[in-house]
């Protein structure tokens, strides 16, 4: 079985951890950075739900920072719910990586590489996302968008991993060290990101 490397390679996609950009490329991106780094605070909880913390505190602290507001319907449901099956649960948990791919793009994440590892959890909780009960004014202030430029090829690199890796299902030629789930959610927010649709009406096409 090809690694992920020579896979993207033979398909002339860039391997690099952050695809070099181009300064035209694509239209700006239409999502503020503020509503950028509030979606992924939203994000930091869903997955929380996932991991059972508890929903009542973290729907407090949205209210208290005034942004429960941005939390989608179905998001909504997830945090009022009180029965959460094991599956229901893992989808949430994956979440975290749409969260990821939102801190690349407002430059709180270094890079993103090839869709072979899991983002760093320890360092999400411990060093980039504002603590459970803490305000977020700081968080969102010190967010920076990336250029339009940058956005878009990198972008343009998950789409056609997404598009590639279906093709390969089928022949049942999927690199052992591809992770899919992380490539679906960063296709999820790469999909939102250049969208003006509502976060839970975003469709995967490709």
């Amino acid at each position: 079985m090809t690694t992920t490397i020579e896979w993207a390679q033979a398909h002339g996609v860039c391997i690099e951890a952050t695809v070099p950009f181009k300064k035209q490329v694509g239209e700006p991106c239409p999502r503020s950075v503020e509503e950028i780094a509030i979606r992924s605070i939203i994000l930091h909880t869903v997955a929380a739900v996932g991991y059972s913390v508890d929903s009542k505190c973290l729907v407090d602290w949205l209210k208290d920072q005034q942004i429960w507001d941005d939390v989608s319907p179905l998001e909504k449901t997830w945090f009022t719910t009180t029965e959460i099956t094991n599956e229901e649960r893992r989808r949430l948990c994956w979440r975290v990586e749409a969260e990821w791919t939102l801190l690349w793009a407002i430059s709180k994440v270094q890079s993103l590489g090839l869709p072979t590892q899991t983002c760093h959890t320890a360092t999400l909780v411990d060093d980039i996302m504002p603590k459970l009960g803490d305000p977020i004014a700081t968080f969102i202030a010190s967010a920076k968008l990336r250029s339009s430029g940058a956005l878009w090829v990198e972008d343009n690199r998950v789409y056609n991993l997404h598009c590639y890796a279906r093709q390969a299902f089928k022949s049942n030629t999927v690199p052992d060290d591809l992770i899919y789930d992380v490539l679906v959610q960063r296709h999820y927010a790469f999909e939102w990101l250049h969208s003006r649709d509502e976060w839970d009406d975003i469709r995967l096409d490709t």
